[in-house]
């Protein structure tokens, strides 16, 4: 099968095709569509032409490396294993379409049953997933007090000490003699 098409627009054809078709669970071909459009957005033109010649984890790292990316690092975490999976089912279904259908790849597997929980643990699960959900990754929580937190939001990761420092001498700036915790 020298005639095969490797590109991104053919895996980008077969994700379509393949949910319209039922050969591929709908929801599943568009989140790896998706991740798809995000990532090859940044590949070079012989990557385009021949997906084989990708390697995802250095397209991440190189998409990561940019400045202006806009992608989240939980993103693209997720874009990476999204794609890795759309590029392998492609492959395979490119090699033998038969095969790709008899394996039943890119279909949802129902769950095994869902483990038993006492409700004091479903309460604490549901707890920990409604904190994560209600506190953004760039919010810095700071226990002051048993009754106070405070928190800074939009912290850069790479910031100098000089910029420590001066974020500091703005919070001394706050205090007041004769606080509550006054050494």
């Amino acid at each position: 099968m020298a005639n095969q098409d490797y590109s991104k627009d053919g895996l980008l054809h077969f994700l379509k095709e393949a949910a319209v078709s039922g050969l591929m669970n709908p929801a599943v071909a568009r989140s790896r569509k998706t991740a798809a459009q995000q990532l090859l957005a940044h590949i070079n033109p012989e990557e385009r032409i021949n997906l084989r010649q990708l390697d995802v984890d250095d397209l991440c790292s190189r998409i990561h490396k940019l400045d202006n990316t806009s992608i989240r690092e939980e993103a693209m975490n997720l874009y990476n294993a999204r794609l890795k999976s759309a590029l392998s089912d492609y492959f395979v279904y490119l090699d033998n379409p038969s095969e790709y259908k008899e394996q039943g790849l890119g279909q949802i597997k129902a769950p095994a049953s869902e483990p038993v929980r006492s409700k004091k643990e479903q309460k604490a699960l549901e707890s920990i997933t409604l904190k994560q959900s209600t506190q953004p990754d760039d919010i810095i929580p700071i226990p002051l007090r048993k009754d106070l937190v405070v928190y800074l939001k939009g912290m850069p990761l790479d910031f100098s000490k000089a910029e420590a420092e001066k974020i500091c001498r703005v919070i001394m700036a706050y205090a007041q003699p004769g606080g509550v915790d006054e050494e």
